[in-house]
Formats: structure tokens, C-alpha cells, sequence
């Protein structure tokens, strides 16, 4: 589908943490269904990347990989040309961990993003935790939220990024309370892209 649009990235998963699996399992079961649809990709040039995911509508259970070693783990696996990393700073919250700290370890594989911010309607992590599994899609008390205004530090982002000479596509995950949200976090994102990408 990604070739017949005229696409160059096809985003993949590591699958639900399903708690009958060990994270040796999970992550040789990922990377080798990642490993066996590379050949595809590299024929159509498309390159396979791999979110730091947080849930899927139709799941039960958060993302195998969620966590960052798990992740990290994953994409340590796999070395192939056709193959990098679609970075989601808002995800690394939603697993209770640094988003700057994931972003370093593996912003020299990262070839595209999601520019999101997060928050959670009530609550704590907490509380979240005790939402998320074994209920289909995202918890109740989650929300996505007007980029710039959530907890993202978006130089701190952008600086790694550009350190590392990143030139992908930046994604934008917004417009949930209608076009007006939207067009502020565009307006947002561009003047971060212009200020770190003056040439862009």
C-alpha cells in the first residue's frame, strides 16, 4: 500500500506485551517477523520504522517494546539499510520514562518523527497502568494534547536531533479538539524547525 501511494517510510510494531511471553521471546518473535518483510521493503525502497509505541486502538495490551531497554534491545537487533527508528517523545512519558534519555540512545537511527505532547486527563502514571491492560485501545484518562503545551522539551528534542544530522519527516499527531488546535501546533512545529533547520 505504501509503495502504490508513492510512500518511503512504512511504520511496523513489536506486537502486545501478552504476559505469557518472556522479553527474550517477544524480541526474537519481532525481529524476525521485522527481519522477514525487509527484503519487500528494500525491493520497493521503502524504509521499515520502528515506533516506540504506546497501544493500539484494537489491543488489549501496551506495546511489547514499550519500555526503553525492550526497545533499545529491539532495535539493536536489526541492521539493515532499509531499516530505522520513528520517534515518538510523548510515548516515553506514557511508559514512565525520559524521552531525552531514549532519543540519545537512539537518535543516529532515528529517520523520522511524531511530533505529539501528551497528558493525562486526571490522574497519575499510576493510574494509568491500571487502565491499559486488558482493555481494548488507549485508557480513558489519556489525551493527546496541543503540541508546545504538554510536557515535551522540544529543544532539548530538536538539539539531539540536528546534532546527529536528522532529515526526515517530522509527523504531526494533533488536531483531536478540531482544526484551530491544529494549526497552532503546526504553527509551533515549523517555528522549532526554522530556528534548528534555518535552511529547511
Amino acid at each position: 500500500m505504501i509503495y502504490e501511494l508513492g510512500g518511503s517510510y512504512c511504520r511496523v510494531l513489536s506486537g502486545q506485551r501478552r504476559p505469557e511471553l518472556s522479553v527474550d521471546e517477544g524480541i526474537n518473535l519481532a525481529a524476525q517477523c521485522i527481519e522477514a518483510c525487509l527484503p519487500y521493503a528494500a525491493q520497493k525502497n521503502i524504509t521499515l520504522i520502528l515506533e516506540n509505541h504506546y497501544k493500539d486502538d484494537f489491543w488489549e495490551y501496551p506495546e511489547f517494546a514499550q519500555k526503553m531497554n525492550v526497545f533499545c534491545e529491539l532495535v539493536e537487533r536489526i541492521h539493515q539499510p532499509n531499516f530505522g527508528v520513528n520517534y515518538d517523545p510523548s510515548n516515553a512519558f506514557l511508559a514512565g520514562e525520559d524521552p531525552i534519555e531514549l532519543l540519545k540512545r537512539v537518535s543516529a537511527r532515528v529517520v523520522t518523527m511524531h511530533a505529539s505532547d501528551r497528558y493525562l486527563k486526571e490522574g497519575k502514571i499510576e493510574d494509568l497502568r491500571n487502565e491499559e491492560s486488558g482493555v481494548a485501545g488507549y485508557a480513558k484518562i489519556l489525551s493527546h494534547g496541543e503540541i508546545g503545551k504538554g510536557l515535551n522539551d522540544y529543544d532539548a528534542i530538536f538539539t539531539e536531533l540536528k546534532k546527529v544530522g536528522f532529515d526526515g519527516w517530522i509527523s504531526i499527531e494533533d488536531g483531536v479538539d478540531g482544526f484551530d488546535q491544529l494549526e497552532r501546533s503546526v504553527f509551533f512545529i515549523r517555528s522549532k524547525i526554522e530556528k534548528y533547520w534555518p535552511s529547511s
